[in-house]
């Protein structure tokens, strides 16, 4: 039954976009050129202008606290933008998921079902919220949220219908991690078990199970290539090739997965302790995140798994580095937060130069981070504990 409905819920978000119009309660219900995300006939003022940091050619905007007090005790610790850059999905440490105006940080009531509460229904408000992600379903891409949590749970949520259409639970899993592949036909999440698993994008019906080595069982058969040996904290499809995703974790490595391929990674990047969503890729590039005192901020080599740059994050030499979360984002640019300086940092890869700084609460440290293509620019959220989410732009 649950794989209809997200079938159902699918075919309704490709019918909507068909027509050329957003269905009731999607992004962009109101008239064209009136905003983003907002009800029909309501009146929003626009956000005041912000002062910026520049940098040569680049400008961060100065970052602003996100209005998402409901959950601010909370902490969180995931994020997605919708493709557009419009929408930003927020995972809670109570397991609540709400969606936000990218632009002005405004709750998106018009998504929920319930006008008493601002999180999504559907949800065991008890464990957090690990992952969410938006569905890459064509020709809308907007419509359908999933979130993963560390009870085992991802549920799809229909943002035109406002509410859950279907879920499933990994038994004895903490899912950590959860990413679709570009082209939205399939997504795969990890986490405690150490197993991956891969699902059809359409249907959640689960298509593979890359199982995780057994200490116990392996004996001579376990080699680098093998499953992981210690629990996956990121997972990340490549955007370009469609078939490839990395993960990683605390037994200090990367894997390079073939979905096409059932058993055995394609390559290992050995080194990078990943505690966070701490991995992306870009090209024959990959970007790495370490929670280590020193030289946290890595690129590296896809084809060859060398290291091909340490990247100057400006961590203190008391606090170290010590990073939970890195992103592509603007051309030549990375996104890296963590624990050692309660602040995310934009750097220029060719320059090592520091593009813009956006701090947390002092002593907060940084859970995640995101970036994504908008109008004008590239959008950028740092969150963490304490529930603080600051948002900013680069122009």
């Amino acid at each position: 039954m649950a794989h209809r409905r997200l079938a159902e819920a699918l075919l309704h978000s490709r019918g909507a976009a068909g027509e050329g119009r957003p269905g009731p309660g999607a992004p962009g219900a109101a008239e064209e050129g009136r905003g983003r995300g907002r009800r029909p006939g309501a009146e929003v003022a626009p956000p005041p202008p912000t002062p910026t940091l520049r940098r040569g050619r680049l400008a961060l905007s100065a970052p602003r606290r996100a209005p998402l007090s409901r959950h601010d005790a909370s902490g969180i610790f995931s994020l997605a933008f919708a493709p557009g850059g419009c929408l930003l999905a927020a995972g809670f440490g109570n397991g609540a998921v709400q969606v936000a105006d990218a632009a002005t940080g405004a709750p998106g009531a018009s998504f929920l079902s319930s006008s008493s509460s601002s999180s999504f229904p559907g949800r065991r408000a008890r464990q957090a919220a690990t992952a969410v992600a938006f569905h890459r379903a064509e020709p809308a891409g907007l419509l359908l949220l999933l979130a993963a949590g560390a009870d085992g749970a991802v549920t799809a949520y229909d943002l035109l219908g406002r509410r859950p259409v279907a879920s499933l639970t990994e038994e004895e899993n903490e899912i950590h991690a959860l990413d679709f592949c570009r082209d939205g036909t399939a997504f795969a999440t990890a986490g405690k078990d150490r197993h991956v698993r891969l699902y059809d994008g359409h249907t959640l019906r689960l298509l593979q199970v890359i199982e995780a080595p057994d200490f116990f069982m392996a004996g001579d058969d376990f080699t680098p290539l093998s499953g992981h040996s210690r629990r996956i904290f990121a997972l990340r499809f490549h955007p370009t090739e469609l078939h490839l995703f990395l993960t990683g974790g605390w037994d200090n490595s990367v894997k390079v997965w073939d979905k096409r391929v059932p058993k055995g990674a394609r390559s290992v990047i050995g080194g990078p302790h990943i505690c966070g969503p701490g991995i992306d890729v870009k090209g024959d590039l990959v970007l790495t995140g370490s929670w280590v005192p020193r030289n946290a901020l890595q690129l590296w080599d896809l084809r060859t798994s060398r290291l091909w740059q340490n990247l100057p994050f400006p961590g203190s030499r008391t606090q170290g580095e010590f990073l939970y979360s890195a992103q592509f984002c603007a051309e030549d640019m990375v996104l890296a937060g963590g624990s050692g300086t309660c602040g995310a940092t934009i750097l220029h890869t060719g320059t090592g130069q520091t593009v813009g700084e956006i701090p947390l609460k002092p002593n907060k440290p940084v859970h995640v981070v995101a970036a994504a293509a908008a109008p004008g620019g590239f959008s950028v959220a740092v969150a963490g504990a304490g529930g603080n989410l600051q948002l900013a732009e680069l122009h």
